[in-house]
This record gives C-alpha cells, sequence and structure tokens, in this order.
C-alpha cells in the first residue's frame, strides 16, 4: 500500500497547540485561516482524483503542518520500512514540510506537478 500524506493548515486553531485555550471559547478563532480556503480546496480535488483512481491502494492522510510528532512518525516508518534515507528524510522534515506539500512513500512530490503524483504512485506500486 503506498501513503500520501498531505500537509495543509486546519480550518480552525486550537486543535492541542495552545493547551486548549482557543477551543474553549476564551478566543474566539473560528476562521483564522479561512485566507487559505482556496488552496484547501485545490488539495480536496487532489484528494479525490487520488482517491477515485487508486480506491483502496491508497492511504490518505492529511496532517497540520504543527502536527510535528505525527509528521516525525511518518517519516520515520518509511525509514524503517527502507523507503527513504534518513539524510532525505531529515531533508524532507527540516526543509519541505510545509503548506501544500505532498509526500508519497515519505518522497516529496515536486509542488506544480499534478502529473508527477501518479508517476511516483505508479513507481511505487510496482
Amino acid at each position: 500500500m503506498v501513503e500520501v500524506m498531505i500537509i495543509r493548515a486546519e480550518k480552525e486553531i486550537g486543535l492541542g497547540c495552545c493547551g486548549g485555550i482557543c477551543s474553549d471559547g476564551f478566543v474566539e478563532m473560528k476562521d483564522e485561516f479561512a485566507y487559505l480556503d482556496e488552496d484547501r480546496q485545490r488539495l480536496g480535488v487532489l484528494y479525490r482524483k487520488l482517491n477515485d483512481q487508486y480506491k483502496s491502494q491508497l492511504h490518505i492522510t492529511f496532517l497540520d503542518p504543527r502536527n510535528l510528532l505525527a509528521i516525525q512518525h511518518y517519516f520515520y516508518k518509511h525509514v524503517k520500512q527502507g523507503n527513504l534515507s534518513i539524510i532525505e528524510a531529515l531533508k524532507n522534515l527540516l526543509l519541505r514540510v510545509k503548506y501544500y506539500a505532498v509526500f508519497i512513500n515519505g518522497h516529496y512530490a515536486e509542488e506544480g506537478l499534478n502529473d508527477d503524483y501518479d508517476t511516483l504512485i505508479k513507481e511505487m506500486m510496482t
């Protein structure tokens, strides 16, 4: 199975980064990242395209870039499986984890190359 990780901002802040202060109503931040809606929609189109094309052959995860533990676990798992080197994992973790980054089995898919996603996925399925 091929694992895809897509980095995107959550719609709201207060999902654990501040200890729950924002989510308990002390600070109103419902639409803190509303300006990112258009890009979030674009990632939704990518998700639907990949899901329709590959169905159960893919596992797609959306992660907020502030969720560093889950992101580190993703790269650790792929280093352990031999999908990428520890140097490449560190490079991805330190330099490439940003809004709208897409990783396929730990490998960074270049931005703007939508056809590149299909190529990488097909290579990893064989």
